[in-house]
C-alpha cells in the first residue's frame, strides 16, 4: 500500500480547478502507471457522446476497444457513498488529505483525486470493481 500512496503522490499533476463531479476537462488518453511509476503499456480513454461516457482501452499500438460492460451498465456518476469505499482502497494518508470524483460501471471506475487543501492539485486512477474489493492503479495523463 504503501508503494501505490508514493505512486500517486509522485504522479499528482497541476490540474485547473475543477467541479466536484468528472467532465470534460477529464476527457483525455491515460496510461496505467507501472511499479516504476513510469506510463505502462496499458492506456485508457474517456470521451463523451452527448448522452453518455465512452471508455476505451489498448496495450501498445493495439487499436482501441470498448472496456465498458455489455448493455444496462453505462457510466454513471458514482454516489458518495461509493467514492468513499474506493477513498478507502488508498493507504490511510491519503484518506483525509483527498477528495474523489468517479463515474463507474459495474466493473470499473474512472476517478479523480484532488487535495481537499489545494483543489488544483490532484491526479487519476482506475480502480477495479469486479474483485468485490476496490483495486485502484494509478492513471498518467499522456494526451488531452
Amino acid at each position: 500500500m504503501r508503494k501505490l500512496f508514493l505512486a500517486i503522490v509522485v504522479s499528482l499533476v497541476s490540474l485547473p480547478c475543477l467541479a466536484a463531479e468528472i467532465g470534460e476537462p477529464d476527457m483525455a488518453t491515460y496510461a496505467i502507471s507501472g511499479k516504476d511509476g513510469q506510463p505502462s503499456r496499458m492506456q485508457i480513454r474517456l470521451s463523451r457522446k452527448p448522452d453518455k461516457w465512452l471508455m476505451e482501452g489498448k496495450e501498445g499500438d493495439a487499436p482501441w476497444k470498448s472496456i465498458s460492460c455489455d448493455r444496462a451498465c453505462e457510466y454513471r456518476t458514482s454516489t458518495e457513498n461509493e467514492t468513499t469505499s474506493y477513498l478507502g482502497a488508498f493507504p490511510a494518508e491519503m484518506q483525509g488529505q483527498f477528495d474523489m470524483a468517479c463515474i463507474q460501471n459495474v466493473a470499473n471506475a474512472f476517478c479523480r483525486v484532488t487535495r481537499k487543501d489545494n483543489p488544483s492539485i490532484g491526479g487519476y486512477a482506475f480502480v477495479a470493481l469486479v474483485t468485490g474489493t476496490p483495486i485502484p492503479m494509478t492513471l498518467i495523463r499522456v494526451e488531452p
